[in-house]
This record gives C-alpha cells, sequence and structure tokens, in this order.
C-alpha cells in the first residue's frame, strides 16, 4: 500500500462508516469486576472493556475471562461494547481478538495503530474468524484504531483507509508525549497540538469518526470540560474517558446545543424551498448555503437525532 488513494473508499462506503454516536468513550478496566458491573450506569455511549494498560501481565487472561462473560451477559445496557485488545505482536493479542468475536463484542480498538498493512491484516483475521465462529455478516467488528506514537501520527492519513472495518481514529496523547521525549503532556499546546489537529483531519478526510484524547486530571471538572470543547473546534466528534464523572460533560459538549439545531434546520429547510424552486444555492442571514453546507447541517440533526434531543433518534 503506497498511499491513502491506494485504499480509498467509495462514497457509499463512507457514507456507512463513522456515523455511531461516540461523544464519550468511558475506558473500563477489564480485570475489575465491580468496574464491568457499574459501567452501564455512567452514561457513555461506549464503554471500551480494556485487557491493555489497565491489567497487570500475570491478569490477562483472568481479565480476557471477565470481559468475555460480561459480553455474553448482554449486562452493558444499550452502550456500545468496544474491547481494547492487546497489540499484535503481544503474546495476548490472538486470544483477545478471538474472545471479542466470540463474546459479542461490537468493535475492538487497536493500540498503537501505526502501520496500514497492520490494520489491514488484523481485519483479515477478523474476517476469518468470523466466518470460523459464525457471526453474522451484518455483525462484523468495527475497529477503532488508536493512535499513541509518532509513526502512527506521521502515518495517520494512510491508517483510516487500511480496511472498511475502521470506523473512527482516536488520539492517545500520553503514549505519544513520552515517545517524544516531551516533559509536559499538555494536548493544547505545540507538537501535541499539532498531532491532535492531524488525527482529526485525517478522519474527517476518511469519512470516520475522530475522537478526542483523555484527559489526565480527574478532579478538574472545569479543566476537563474546557478541553472538551476545544476538541469540538478542533472537529472531533467525541472523547476518550477515564473515569465516569468525565462522561456527563463530553455527552453535554458533543450534544449539538438547541440553537445549533434550530439553525440546522433553518438551513436545511430553507434548501428544500430552494431546491423547489429550481435553485441550489439560496441566502440564508446575508450567507449563501449550497449544498456541502446543507450536508453538514443534516450531520448535526443526525447527530441531535441519536442524541435525543431531536424526535426519531436516541441511541446508537
Amino acid at each position: 500500500m503506497s498511499g491513502p488513494e491506494a485504499r480509498a473508499a467509495s462514497p457509499a462506503e463512507r457514507n456507512q462508516r463513522g456515523d455511531r454516536l461516540r461523544r464519550s468513550v468511558l475506558f473500563v478496566p477489564g480485570g475489575h469486576p465491580r468496574r464491568l458491573e457499574k459501567a452501564p450506569e455512567t452514561g457513555a455511549d461506549s464503554l471500551v472493556l480494556d485487557l491493555e494498560d489497565s491489567v497487570a501481565p500475570e491478569e490477562k487472561d483472568r481479565a480476557r475471562q471477565l470481559v468475555a462473560d460480561t459480553l455474553r451477559a448482554r449486562a452493558l445496557g444499550e452502550a456500545e461494547a468496544i474491547v481494547r485488545v492487546n497489540a499484535p505482536g503481544t503474546p495476548h493479542f490472538a486470544a483477545d481478538l478471538e474472545a471479542a468475536v466470540a463474546a459479542g463484542a461490537d468493535a475492538v480498538m487497536l493500540p498503537k495503530s501505526q502501520r496500514a498493512d497492520t490494520l489491514a491484516e488484523v481485519s483479515a483475521r477478523l474476517d476469518r474468524l468470523e466466518r470460523r465462529l459464525e457471526r453474522a455478516p451484518d455483525a462484523a467488528l468495527r475497529l477503532l484504531a488508536l493512535v499513541e506514537t509518532p509513526a502512527g501520527v506521521a502515518r495517520v492519513a494512510w491508517l483510516a483507509d487500511a480496511s472498511e472495518r475502521i470506523d473512527a481514529l482516536c488520539f492517545g496523547h500520553a503514549d505519544f508525549a513520552r515517545e517524544m521525549g516531551l516533559a509536559d503532556a499538555d494536548a493544547s499546546a505545540g507538537v501535541l497540538l499539532h498531532a491532535r489537529c492531524a488525527v482529526a483531519i485525517a478522519a474527517k478526510a476518511a469519512g470516520v469518526s475522530p475522537i478526542d484524547c483523555v484527559f489526565l486530571d480527574v478532579r478538574d471538572e472545569q479543566a476537563f470540560a474546557a478541553d472538551v470543547a476545544l476538541g469540538l473546534r478542533l472537529g472531533f466528534e467525541g472523547k476518550l474517558c477515564i473515569h465516569p464523572t468525565q462522561v456527563r460533560i463530553a455527552n453535554d459538549v458533543y450534544t449539538p446545543a438547541p440553537e445549533r439545531v434550530a439553525h440546522a434546520q433553518r438551513v436545511v429547510e430553507g434548501f428544500e424551498r430552494a431546491l423547489a424552486g429550481g435553485s441550489g444555492v439560496f441566502s440564508l442571514d446575508g450567507k449563501m448555503v449550497d449544498a456541502p453546507l446543507v450536508a453538514i447541517e443534516k450531520r448535526i440533526l443526525e447527530r441531535a437525532r441519536r442524541a435525543g434531543v431531536l424526535p426519531g433518534g436516541g441511541g446508537c
């Protein structure tokens, strides 16, 4: 694969990707039964049952079984069930991936995503597992690529189109900062902000969801809210969360505000009137509006429906 053009998804494919509501994506340690049990009560759109960083090496097998049991029990309510597996090349990767498929996960988060060919190989492996385990074709697992290394950020434009399964690019700024040799992991400035923007741009270019990095100070809700708002301005559509108290704030920020929904409705209604009159453009509040802008506003309305703040929506 020589570049993004080597496996560019078609517009039809892209319209089916990255369309799940993931305002809040909460990590849940896979080795803690109580946290797994309480996770649905947080209200997170997506729950990442973690088999990687939060699990000690000697606890990997036990955590995998706990996560599989949780998935089989359908104990996560309406939340998207994501399993963060250990990275390809580690001793636990194959067993993690098979357990996620067999137990009925909705998606897999792949850490240290930095090569398109590796993502393609994981996707092919999922193809084989789903056939062997007789998983329904319409229930194919999605892949969330966690971009958390300089190599991953440098190649991020290649990652989103590595497979049709790729549904989101997530930024992991802490590991990125460590590999860059940075003493400060402030993702609001410097090269960390640059990398954060690169992930958002690459995801938007490929038509998949950009999911913003974690915020490490779980006690400072005001600073967290400011960081979520910055992510929204950068083009992200959701936030990785590491504590249940962060979920409500992320959901609030990433739910379209009433005035934003009202504006989107005006744009779509105005465009429909323009089309009925034989025109593909119209003026609203002194500004010209055409089809690409209308498409953005329609996406706002769809997110509002999925968030339950417009009739006809709710859920994923």
